[in-house]
């Protein structure tokens, strides 16, 4: 029994010091920045003046909710750029998925070019369409006075009714690969045989994709749905490189407001609010989205 007791300790030694970096990683980069953030969101701190954080509990979050008008307009753009980009780019990857799905050996080479935005960084891409779409020299406007729409060309990211569409479309341009490969996953992963039934069935290639392969992905568009939820709510690299929040307040996103609120107003307190409101409108969006995708749900999609 000792022998076996020894044993045991050692066991949980060893697997104690395996996950000891792991630990010390999770608690000095994840768990203490989200506990210090949480308690800075129930404080008023502008670390350029104050000595401590002076504790204030909701009323800082009511204030911010009911009565910044910044917020308020921050809020408005982000769901202005949300819905398009989780539609463009849910709709166009799970299309693309179902179209190179029916492939055979071509769909490798399609997989790579899908995916290739994916490994030019965010900044990078906010420079490309930054050009393209330039008024002067952009090829988009060229593209339109050559086809007889010179009233259509402009500067998109410096029109307030169209940069923030052109920040969807950058966004929407780099990470439609990875949604992509997913959905492409799941497509590959359906068994021939319950598509070639559908067909004897009588069923033409939309019924078969309505009727059989996309409630045999309803784990794979859950996924990839929260991914693209993230990313519609987590917005700042582009209109901080791109536009600057601009024309105006136009383009400012409820991320970008939390860093401008951290490192231009040195308010931690705000900063922190507009952090966790974001967040908490992304795990409630990803609460929905899971309600009509469960994969074990047995309504119909």
């Amino acid at each position: 029994m000792s022998w076996l007791s020894s044993h045991k300790l050692q066991e949980r030694l060893s697997l104690l010091v395996f996950l000891l970096p792991t630990l010390l990683f999770v608690f000095i980069f994840i768990a203490f920045p989200v506990l210090s953030s949480g308690y800075l969101s129930f404080t008023e701190f502008n670390y350029a003046k104050d000595d401590a954080p002076a504790f204030v509990g909701f009323s800082g979050y009511m204030d911010t909710i009911l009565h910044d008008t910044l917020f308020h307009t921050a809020i408005k753009n982000q769901f202005q750029f949300a819905i398009p980009y989780i539609l463009i780019t849910f709709v166009v990857s799970l299309g693309l998925a179902v179209l190179v799905g029916e492939l055979g050996r071509g769909a490798r080479i399609f997989q790579i070019i899908f995916y290739l935005p994916m490994i030019v960084a965010m900044s990078m891409a906010g420079v490309a369409f930054s050009w393209i779409l330039n008024q002067d020299v952009g090829i988009f406007n060229h593209f339109l006075r050559s086809i007889g729409l010179a009233s259509w060309a402009r500067n998109w990211f410096g029109d307030p009714t169209t940069a923030l569409y052109g920040l969807v479309v950058t966004r929407s341009w780099k990470m439609i690969g990875f949604t992509f490969i997913v959905f492409l996953s799941g497509v590959q992963a359906i068994p021939r045989s319950l598509r070639e039934a559908a067909r004897v069935d009588g069923a033409n290639f939309w019924q078969e994709v309505r009727h059989v392969v996309i409630p045999l992905l309803r784990p794979y568009l859950l996924a990839g749905g929260i991914w693209i939820i993230i990313n519609s709510l987590k917005v700042f690299t582009l209109p901080h490189m791109v536009t600057q929040g601009g024309p105006g307040v136009a383009t400012l996103t409820l991320y970008y407001y939390s860093w401008k609120a951290a490192f231009q107003r040195y308010d931690m307190g705000l900063a922190s609010q507009v952090a966790y409101v974001t967040a908490f409108i992304i795990l409630l969006l990803s609460w929905a989205l899971n309600k009509v995708l469960n994969p074990e749900s047995t309504g119909r999609f």
